[in-house]
C-alpha cells in the first residue's frame, strides 16, 4: 500500500506542468513559423496541444484509479473502471501518435521516427496492460463479494 500512496502522490505532482500546458501561447509567430512546414501545418499546436490532454486525462485516471485503492481497498469497481478508461486513452493516444510519425516520415530523421515508435509501442503495450490489470481487479472484485457472502 505504500507503494500504491507514493505513486499516487507522484501523479498528483506530475500534474503541476498542466498549469503550463493551459497558458501555450498559440498565437506566437515563432510557433508559426516552426511548424510551417510540417504535416499537419498551422495546426499542429492545436493538434499537439489534444495530444497533451488526452495524456494529461489518461494519468489523471490512473491517479483517481489509485486513489480508489487507498480509499476503498484492492478490489473495487471504481478503480477498474478508472484504469479501463487509461487503458484505452492510452491506446488511442499511442495510435495517433504512431499515424502521425508515418506521415511525417519524410520530413523527420530515421533516429526520430524510430525513437517516436518505440516510445508509442512502449504506450501501446502499457494501455494493453492497464485493460488485463483492470479485468483481474474486476474479477477480484467479483471473487471477494462472493467469499464476503459464504462467510
Amino acid at each position: 500500500m505504500k507503494k500504491i500512496t507514493i505513486l499516487n502522490w507522484v501523479l498528483k505532482i506530475l500534474a503541476i506542468p498542466i498549469n503550463e500546458c493551459l497558458r501555450y501561447n498559440m498565437s506566437n509567430e515563432a510557433l508559426t513559423l516552426k511548424y510551417k512546414d510540417s504535416v499537419f501545418g498551422n495546426y499542429s499546436p492545436y493538434i499537439m496541444l489534444a495530444i497533451i490532454a488526452l495524456l494529461i486525462i489518461a494519468l489523471l485516471n490512473i491517479q483517481k484509479g489509485l486513489q480508489g485503492f487507498i480509499k476503498d481497498g484492492y478490489f473495487n469497481f471504481k478503480s477498474s473502471e478508472r484504469f479501463k478508461i487509461s487503458g484505452y486513452l492510452l491506446l488511442i493516444l499511442s495510435i495517433t501518435m504512431l499515424m502521425i510519425s508515418f506521415l511525417a516520415i519524410e520530413q523527420a530523421s530515421e533516429i526520430e521516427i524510430l525513437s517516436d515508435i518505440i516510445i508509442n509501442l512502449l504506450l501501446i503495450a502499457i494501455g494493453i496492460g492497464l485493460l488485463a490489470f483492470s479485468d483481474v481487479i474486476k474479477k477480484g472484485n467479483v471473487l471477494k463479494t462472493e467469499n464476503d457472502l459464504t462467510v
